[in-house]
């Protein structure tokens, strides 16, 4: 068995080492794909163009927090219509582009902020503040209704005589 495969990580991703560093976790990813296709025109490549390293957050393994250092390549676009000549591999099933956690470490961070608003999720070794988690949460989609049958108003203060809020609930 495999490192990859004990820690869930995409097929793909290789581990080259691991090191435990005041508490945290730290696990050195490569990608082993030979070729990647282009996001602008799809155009798949095996031309590399450079390395380099790119840092994240990954769920907690044995009670301890987790980075990843994953070592990724930038290719040449063979295409010569497309405007864009270099780009980075992709790992979407996995990690978003610009994100500094994993999906899977998002999905975790929500779920935990929907069931408890929050609170709950600072004191776990997530390793997130209160508000990022709520942040998370208001980022989700929300549902829209067709028809509103009942609508409650209800006026609050913030801070006593100085900031006001109203809520309408259905």
């Amino acid at each position: 068995m495999s490192f990859s495969s004990l820690l869930g990580l995409p097929a793909g991703l290789q581990v080259l080492s691991f090191d435990l560093v005041n508490k945290v976790l730290i696990i050195q990813v490569a990608s082993t794909a030979c070729e990647s296709a282009c996001p602008g025109c799809q155009c798949h490549t095996s031309r590399i163009h450079s390395h380099y390293t790119r840092k994240a957050a990954d769920v907690a393994c044995g009670g301890r927090q987790v980075r990843l250092i994953l070592h990724v390549r930038k290719f040449f676009c063979t295409n010569r219509d497309c405007p864009r000549k270099i780009f980075t591999e992709r790992l979407t099933a996995f990690l978003e582009p610009w994100a500094r956690v994993t999906t899977r470490l998002s999905q975790e961070i929500e779920a935990i902020g929907l069931a408890t608003c929050g609170r709950l999720g600072s004191r776990l070794s997530i390793g997130t503040s209160r508000t990022s988690i709520l942040r998370r949460v208001m980022k989700l989609a929300t549902k829209t209704t067709d028809k509103v049958v009942h609508l409650g108003i209800d006026d609050f203060s913030l801070r006593r005589g100085r900031t006001f809020g109203t809520v309408l609930v259905e």
